[in-house]
């Protein structure tokens, strides 16, 4: 019994992978914000044509009077939705706005099926199917709008429509049952039809997913490419609120890469550069970035730094990782690397400026390396 509650309720509110959750919730809070503001509005103006009806039918006020609760809800809670979309939703409260809106879309409507059903049981209107019908077009359309909050369109389905098309089928004579049963096949193909455009969002967002992670990502070391990793950079300089933010940007260019490509393959070379962006992603601490910006050439991004010391220290680690020699297909190669760095704001106020003092650190260094190679080259023919 309770695996198969697990079914059905796996299948209510199907559970949502964590990579897409984001960008689902971005999904259902554009959904709120464009159509729950039309719907209370609709949802007031049909109560009005109801309250219409009723007093042309010349209905003791006592009898509906109930509905201009409705009524002031519906303004009530349209007042509270747009102060709230006003301004911008921190992603932090967005799952309880949506599982507000949830409980709020199940519970009114909860709230109105039980209603319309006594109403048409106890026969207080000449037209007994005026509200049934009425909260049903209400149901539909509030499940066809809210089709991303998918246990929201099927708990307004189930609740607005079961309760009333039941009492239709129950007291009802053989016109009325057939209208209520007609009622709950549009509920049966409307919760299918929820059910689908739910499905079909979460493939979207997936697809679109895949497509970021193709966009994003370096194909052979599979670490963030040029343009992911600017994008990192780009969101560091703008998170900082009431100061600006202190971080390293490091370039790294390997050491006699183009030898391994000639003397080995560019098989071998890949090999390289795999085990390096490994060493790389490995050596990192947490909250730092590391991406391929193209050939042998990595970069870095060291988050949360405070001076150059500091930045020196983690660069110099990143570099030690590095040392050991690496296995290219039964081959022991040594890995030789060369590091510059910059630090933002010290180095430059602009990411252009940063990067540019990183370049020009790292050549520098790559000309000092030459020069000592030269040097111990040199001094070795002469011992000899």
């Amino acid at each position: 019994m309770r695996i198969q509650a697990a079914r059905v309720w796996r299948w209510f509110a199907p559970p949502v992978p964590r990579s897409i959750l984001a960008p689902l919730h971005a999904a259902q809070l554009d959904n709120v914000r464009t159509q729950v503001q039309m719907l209370l509005t609709v949802a007031a103006l049909n109560t009005c044509i109801v309250m219409a009806v009723c007093w042309n039918n010349g209905l003791p006020f006592s009898n509906y009077a109930w509905m201009s609760g409705l009524i002031l809800y519906c303004f009530a809670r349209l007042t509270v939705w747009r102060r709230l979309l006003q301004k911008a939703v921190p992603l932090e409260k967005v799952p309880a706005i949506i599982r507000a809106n949830v409980g709020l879309s199940v519970g009114m409507m909860g709230f109105l099926g039980v209603t319309a059903s006594i109403t048409y049981v106890a026969g207080t209107f000449a037209y007994s199917t005026l509200i049934p019908v009425s909260l049903a077009f209400g149901a539909t359309a509030i499940a066809h709008c809210l089709y991303t909050l998918r246990p929201a369109a099927v708990g307004v389905l189930v609740i607005g429509i079961t309760p009333v098309a039941g009492s239709m089928i129950v007291a009802g004579d053989f016109n009325t049952k057939m209208l209520g049963i007609s009622m709950l096949s549009v509920e049966f193909l409307m919760i299918r039809f929820v059910a689908a455009q739910y499905d079909r969002l979460i493939e979207g967002l997936f697809l679109e997913q895949q497509i970021r992670e193709l966009a994003d990502t370096d194909p052979l070391t599979s670490l963030p490419n040029r343009r992911a990793i600017m994008a990192s950079i780009e969101a560091e300089l703008e998170s900082g609120e009431n100061r600006k933010p202190r971080f390293g940007i490091a370039l790294l260019d390997l050491d006699g890469f183009k030898q391994v490509n000639d003397s080995l393959g560019h098989h071998a070379g890949d090999l390289m550069l795999l085990g390096v962006g490994g060493r790389l992603a490995d050596a990192a601490v947490e909250g730092d970035s590391v991406g391929r910006l193209g050939g042998d050439e990595f970069i870095l991004l060291f988050r949360n730094v405070e001076n150059k010391v500091e930045l020196s220290s983690r660069a110099t680690a990143i570099l030690a990782a590095l040392c050991h020699p690496i296995d290219l297909d039964g081959n022991r190669m040594p890995v030789a690397a060369s590091l510059g760095y910059a630090l933002y704001p010290d180095d430059g106020e602009t990411i252009r400026e940063v990067m540019h003092a990183a370049d020009t650190a790292l050549y520098a260094e790559k000309r000092a390396g030459k020069t000592q190679a030269k040097a111990v080259a040199s001094s070795r023919e002469q011992a000899a």
